[in-house]
């Protein structure tokens, strides 16, 4: 089986305001990441939240997701991984790590990614767009431990750099993997695109 971790916890600062709570066409950002997985078929994502955790679960809490939270959020996004990571479920085989910036990465590709990830049980699997890397990567259960014991102040990508013979990468042939939505003039920028 596979999940997903969406992190959530962080203070969202150049945004201005949670960005688990920015709307992206009639849905929230977070409303529509969940989504996307769930259309994909990943049925409970797991959902990482920290600073203004408990107003994003006030706005939120009708999603029915699993929401954790990180009150090590100020360590860093790695300290999310693995709070996210210690709350899985034993027959989680892989799992996704989503940005809660990132609501356009659709659920077609999920899919995508979802069935190379089945297809090469135990790899790494990374989208990319025209040799670039971008995300939701997807983690094997064969790393979990290296996350776990790992120091906050670690990343998920030097472990992956670590563990270069299980890269699969996937091109997607879609840009949107690569585009994080940090600031209200790349939220505009995003809106426009989508003609939201």
């Amino acid at each position: 089986m596979l999940s997903a971790v969406i992190l959530a916890a962080g203070e969202s600062r150049r945004m201005g305001e949670p960005k688990a709570l920015v709307r992206f066409g009639r849905h929230f950002f977070l409303e529509t990441i969940v989504a996307n997985f769930r259309t994909a078929g990943i049925e409970n994502p797991v959902v990482v939240l920290g600073h203004d955790a408990a107003h994003i679960q006030e706005k939120l809490g009708h999603l029915a997701s699993r929401f954790v939270i990180n009150k090590d959020y100020p360590c860093g996004q790695f300290s999310s991984v693995q709070t996210g990571v210690a709350a899985l479920t034993a027959d989680v085989e892989g799992v996704f790590l989503a940005l809660v910036d990132q609501p356009q990465i659709g659920s077609q590709i999920i899919a995508m990614l979802k069935e190379a990830f089945l297809a090469t049980s135990q790899k790494i699997v990374i989208p990319t767009c025209n040799g670039r890397r971008g995300h939701p990567p997807i983690l094997p259960r064969a790393l979990f431990e290296e996350i776990a014991s790992a120091p906050p102040t670690e990343n998920a990508a030097a472990i992956i750099r670590r563990h270069r013979e299980l890269i699969r990468e996937i091109e997607t042939g879609d840009e949107s993997i690569l585009w994080n939505i940090n600031t209200k003039q790349e939220l505009q920028n995003l809106r426009a695109r989508f003609n939201f």
